[in-house]
């Protein structure tokens, strides 16, 4: 007797928006935008200063409410309202103006992240899982510099382990080699490339 064959199990995607509609006075910012990302994923959005990009972003993060439409987090209807609900839903957002306390240091300024999420850990704790993931995704900070002490580059790293420390799954990047060299926005792109590689769903804004 054979075996029959083997079921294919489609995963649905990590992210899907369907049809989301934003208008502002004036203006339609999103028109029926429809995404799929999956795991493993990075997607660019192109498109001149006005086209709509950051809004959609917004939207994702719960800063902007849509008009109309849908979005699904791993195949399930997600109502995201504000930044804790994303984060509680496993988006991280890595905005083009990072929103870092700049006399305090990175490990203070993640540390301070994580409260959204509901938890609380030792700043010794946060320095290690700093150094951790830093080293697993290339993303090389000190944990105990003030963040006015760091180069842009830095700040982008420290912007991007909060949200990764956070939990986030999916990772939106609004405008991020805008502020970089080319061989930093090189080192960027090694970096997406590992967070690719170990399932996250990302979406490249420029």
């Amino acid at each position: 007797m054979h075996p029959g064959p083997a079921l294919l199990v489609v995963q649905p995607p990590r992210l899907r928006v369907r049809d989301i509609t934003k208008a502002f006075p004036g203006v339609v910012a999103n028109d029926r935008v429809s995404l799929d990302v999956r795991a493993g994923e990075v997607h660019a959005l192109l498109g001149e200063n006005g086209a709509g990009k950051t809004t959609l972003m917004n939207i994702l993060y719960g800063i902007y409410q849509p008009d109309a439409g849908e979005i699904l987090i791993n195949g399930r209807p997600a109502r995201i309202r504000s930044p804790r609900d994303a984060i509680a839903y496993g988006i991280g957002m890595v905005p083009q103006h990072f929103l870092l306390v700049r006399r305090h240091t990175v490990a203070e300024n993640i540390a301070l992240g994580l409260q959204e999420t509901g938890f609380l850990f030792p700043l010794r704790r946060v320095e290690q899982r700093i150094r951790e993931s830093g080293d697993r995704y290339g993303l090389t900070v000190d944990p105990r510099a003030p963040v006015w002490q760091l180069s842009v580059s830095e700040q982008q790293r420290a912007e991007i382990l909060k949200a990764l420390l956070r939990g986030a799954e999916i990772l939106v990047l609004d405008e991020p080699t805008s502020v970089l060299t080319p061989q930093e926005a090189t080192q960027l792109f090694a970096v997406l490339t590992r967070m690719k590689a170990e399932g996250h769903a990302v979406i490249f804004i420029s």
